[in-house]
């Protein structure tokens, strides 16, 4: 029975205890103490996830409108005597490539002419093409 009322009374005294001191306690030194590289790592992952959604849908836009991310496109003009074809509608890329090497050289293509999909969509609602 003393044990129980025990409990009871540091539960009280830790529940209805004086809040305001420990809010005052409170620094920016404690902050900092706080927060752990975890912590950073966390952050960085959710605004580098944040960057690739945006990245995503300016991909997502630039293919839609070059092929509806249809892997079998293909496009009849010749441009410097080649086809553009695939997802990407690359020159020079048969239709008939697998889904994923079109997407992996449509990324490299965008990724070393561009830098980023956003860049790319940018120039081509400039140009009509990238």
């Amino acid at each position: 029975m003393k044990a129980i009322i025990f409990l009871l009374l540091v539960l009280g005294v830790f529940l209805f205890g004086d809040s305001q001191t420990a809010t005052k306690q409170t620094t920016k030194e404690t902050v900092r103490t706080i927060w752990t590289t975890d912590d950073s790592k966390a952050f960085a992952r959710d605004k580098l996830s944040e960057w690739q959604n945006k990245q995503w849908s300016c991909l997502n836009r630039l293919w839609g409108k070059e092929s509806a991310w249809n892997p079998r496109a293909y496009n009849k003009v010749r441009v410097m005597g080649k086809h553009a074809g695939g997802i990407p509608q690359l020159l020079g890329l048969d239709p008939k490539t697998p889904p994923t090497y079109q997407i992996e050289r449509g990324l490299n293509y965008i990724y070393y002419r561009y830098g980023t999909p956003c860049h790319a969509w940018v120039y081509w609602k400039q140009n009509g093409w990238y």
